[in-house]
């Protein structure tokens, strides 16, 4: 398995100075890239890939001394960011979806160093200093040991706050013992989840409960009127912050409750939700269906499975809520508002949560309702005037 460790970096100040440098110098970069890409196929219908623009980083180098003190391995992460983003506009492209061709960057708002050829452990000192090439030690809080074979290091600014993001390839799984147990988990507003064993997680709404905090610091923003000064960007820094631990909340909240069921049940089954659907369907309840966090919860319900070795499952999740689980009778669809099902065949009432994960068991349960979907967590120079010019001219360029 793969695995992501995140901690808190302390850099110093001219450690901060060179960071800063860095995400400049990696912004021109990659906007030089991406101009190179576009020109090539706009004047030659040539398509330059990675691997020829990573063989102009040397040349690069050797003309603008400036990227010297920048580490190769950074300066090839910024052109593999640019090649993913490429990679997911063309599948984009094939998939109808709306394309969104690769932006040119501002340099206020690249945050993001990527290190990718790791040979060994960046953490030393004890786990009280990480190594980053061509800068040295640099301060961080180890909270969690790593586990599996480092392989690549990013380094971010996040509103304010520096964090170093490792990510380890052969992490070994730690499977549970056994339990025998199936389970169908319902997810809704009222109640975060409900299982249909009977248990109700509940709904933090965090959004909600921030909201008085959130619409001050937006108003605060919304006074500094110039967009240039520090105060601004100060409030602006606050107001994200804000932003920052209303998310913390919501993936807490998943995390935890995907633990508690991987925990629990050898086998999981969800309902496959069409979220743009329920938004597009429902939008006075779009606000409180995006700070529930659905998505997020199935995410971090498979990453918690698989490395448990369970398994989870998704249904169909059309006329669970108006379904009888005791009987099989199907009535016409339930509104929001009500909250309790009454079988009009066999009287069986309950709670319309707790009928439909009960319905989901049922369908994961069975041939038919499995197939619909199921995935197991135990297995995601200057050329003529109609010739594009090369990376290595046009840093050159810029820099003179």
């Amino acid at each position: 398995m793969n695995r992501t460790y995140l901690y808190r970096l302390y850099p110093s100040r001219a450690q901060e100075r060179v960071l800063f440098a860095w995400f400049w110098r990696c912004c021109e970069i990659y906007n030089a890239a991406l101009q190179e890409r576009q020109e090539a196929w706009r004047k030659q219908r040539v398509s330059i890939s990675r691997i020829d623009q990573e063989k102009q980083v040397p040349v690069i180098r050797a003309e603008r001394h400036e990227f010297e003190s920048i580490p190769v391995a950074v300066l090839r992460g910024v052109l593999r960011r640019l090649d993913r983003a490429f990679t997911a506009f063309f599948r984009r492209c094939k998939s109808g979806e709306k394309p969104g061709f690769p932006r040119y960057r501002a340099a206020r708002r690249w945050r993001t160093i990527e290190i990718d050829d790791l040979k060994k452990n960046p953490i030393v000192s004890g786990g009280k200093r990480v190594q980053i090439p061509l800068m040295g030690l640099v301060k961080f809080k180890q909270h969690r040991p790593l586990e599996g074979r480092p392989k690549v290091m990013r380094i971010v600014l996040k509103n304010g706050r520096w964090y170093v993001a490792i990510t380890c390839t052969g992490v070994a799984p730690k499977p549970l013992p056994a339990t025998g147990k199936f389970v169908g988990v319902d997810v809704g507003l009222t109640h975060f989840a409900v299982t249909s064993d009977g248990q109700f997680f509940e709904n933090p709404r965090p959004l909600d409960s921030a909201r008085l905090c959130l619409e001050r610091a937006q108003r605060r923003v919304t006074r500094r009127k110039n967009l240039k000064s520090q105060r601004r960007r100060r409030a602006a820094c606050l107001l994200a912050r804000h932003h920052e631990r209303v998310a913390n909340i919501r993936r807490e909240n998943c995390i935890r409750v995907a633990r508690a069921l991987v925990q629990q049940f050898d086998r999981i089954i969800v309902e496959d939700i069409n979220i743009p659907a329920l938004l597009r369907d429902h939008p006075e309840r779009a606000r409180a269906i995006l700070d529930a966090g659905w998505a997020t919860f199935i995410y971090w319900l498979y990453v918690k499975a698989e490395s448990a070795g369970r398994e989870v499952t998704k249904v169909n999740p059309a006329w669970t809520s108006c379904t009888c689980s005791e009987c099989g009778w199907r009535g016409p669809r339930l509104p929001l508002t009500t909250r309790m099902f009454v079988c009009g065949s066999c009287g069986f009432s309950c709670d319309r949560d707790l009928n439909a994960a009960r319905n989901i068991l049922r369908l994961g349960t069975s041939p038919r309702g499995a197939a619909h979907q199921r995935r197991s967590a135990k297995s995601a120079a200057n050329g003529g005037p109609g010739h594009a010019r090369p990376l290595v001219t046009r840093i050159a360029r810029s820099g003179s």
